[in-house]
């Protein structure tokens, strides 16, 4: 969704990561579901793990909190030296947030072995719709807080998060997709670096610019 189709963005995605986005927007209504669940996020647990407050039902769902695992993704251990930046990161961005969920339909009840949902996140835009490009799995490996950790045992495929090539893209459709991603996602990310006082929300939102090319 356009919020101001009249303000033209003084400054447009690159070529790749603008296609990469389109695509993914295009991809969604058939790879994933990114409102199978959905609520606000309690406690960030690690860079890839946290907690949600469910705000819509699904039969997966047992409880009014659920613990989140991020597909295909892993994050550095608390223990070692990154673990507590790349958990920064995630609340920075996540905590106090509406998030998506497109559960996992492959595994038992969407569940890993220690029972925490198996998950792509999605975040809200300014109306409170799903934001499916870039979802936030992809924004943690970006970011270099988390690496690629493709498992077989889930429905996801992370070559759709990345997937680039020879597209025929209708006109102004990158225009489209930098105006979505900036009016929507980037104020989010903004506010949440302007009121998180650790380094990390700076961080965050400096390599958010970087990646938008403002």
């Amino acid at each position: 969704m356009i919020l101001n189709p009249r303000n033209r963005p003084k400054s447009i995605l690159s070529i790749s990561f603008a296609a990469t986005c389109f695509i993914l927007l295009l991809s969604c209504p058939t790879q994933a579901a990114p409102d199978e669940t959905y609520g606000r996020v309690t406690n960030v647990i690690d860079g890839d793990t946290f907690e949600l407050e469910i705000e819509k039902d699904d039969p997966r769902v047992e409880g009014r909190t659920e613990r989140v695992r991020l597909a295909d993704v892993d994050s550095p251990d608390m223990k070692t030296g990154e673990g507590p930046a790349a958990r920064d990161f995630t609340y920075s961005i996540l905590q106090d947030k509406k998030v998506y969920l497109d559960i996992d339909d492959l595994s038992a009840s969407g569940r890993d072995a220690e029972g925490r949902l198996v998950c792509v996140a999605c975040l809200a835009g300014a109306y409170g719709q799903p934001l499916a490009a870039p979802n936030f799995n992809r924004m943690l490996v970006d970011s270099g807080h988390a690496r690629l950790d493709n498992s077989t045992d889930n429905e996801f495929d992370p070559q759709y998060w990345w997937d680039e090539g020879s597209y025929d893209l209708p006109g102004g459709a990158l225009e489209d997709v930098g105006r979505d991603i900036k009016e929507e996602l980037l104020p989010q990310i903004e506010e949440s670096a302007e009121n998180a006082l650790d380094r990390a929300a700076r961080d965050m939102w400096q390599w958010f610019k970087a990646q938008m090319g403002l």
